[in-house]
């Protein structure tokens, strides 16, 4: 008999919450926003860095789940979609502010700031230096990079979810990944090696 893993456990369940969601049970959507809110967070914060910005986005996404409850689709990847929702989110909220340009979605982004927040957090908070590396090495990386990256490995959405969600060929996101980590390969090296010298 097959043992349901972790992740299906989680399918099954987005999917009852999403069907009792949509025959308008607050309740469901209680927990939706519980299961999901501390990994939109992280993942909107890493997009824009700005968590206030953030917080707003993950806020309108679930007032927008209830407003629009009845006509939401009966079967969908729920994570994914939540994902979704948040990025075009605050695509719409960065440009009304005017953080960024309007043709930002399609430009090749540059790095996240150096003294981020993020950063900072990571460096105090752990004491782990390996984590410290890894931080300063994402700092290499494109906008881009550094964002597919997160949807792969901090998300876990597939190649095909993250050129849907990103609005690309799998092709350009299996390249991107892959430029991101020869990137980081590179800068953990050149680390190791400095190590080495002194």
């Amino acid at each position: 008999m097959h043992r349901k893993t972790h992740s299906e456990k989680r399918t099954e369940e987005d999917l009852l919450l999403w069907t009792a969601l949509r025959a308008s049970d607050r309740n469901a959507l209680g927990k939706l926003f519980d299961a999901y809110v501390r990994d939109l967070l992280t993942y909107g914060y890493r997009f824009c860095q700005d968590m206030a910005l953030t917080k707003d986005a993950v806020q309108d996404v679930f007032v927008d789940l209830w407003a629009y409850r009845e006509t939401l689709s009966p079967t969908v990847e729920v994570r994914f979609y939540l994902y979704s929702c948040l990025r075009r989110t605050l695509l719409k909220l960065l440009k009304d502010r005017q953080h960024l340009s309007s043709d930002w979605a399609e430009a090749e982004m540059t790095s996240p700031a150096e003294d981020s927040a993020e950063t900072q957090w990571m460096e105090s908070e752990t004491g782990d230096q390996q984590q410290a590396r890894i931080s300063n090495g994402l700092q290499t990386l494109s906008k881009r990079e550094y964002e597919v990256v997160s949807l792969k490995y901090y998300t876990g959405l597939k190649i095909r979810q993250i050129a849907t969600l990103l609005d690309l060929k799998e092709q350009t996101v299996a390249n991107t990944l892959q430029n991101a980590l020869l990137k980081l390969r590179k800068h953990l090296v050149h680390l190791l090696f400095l190590y080495l010298l002194f």
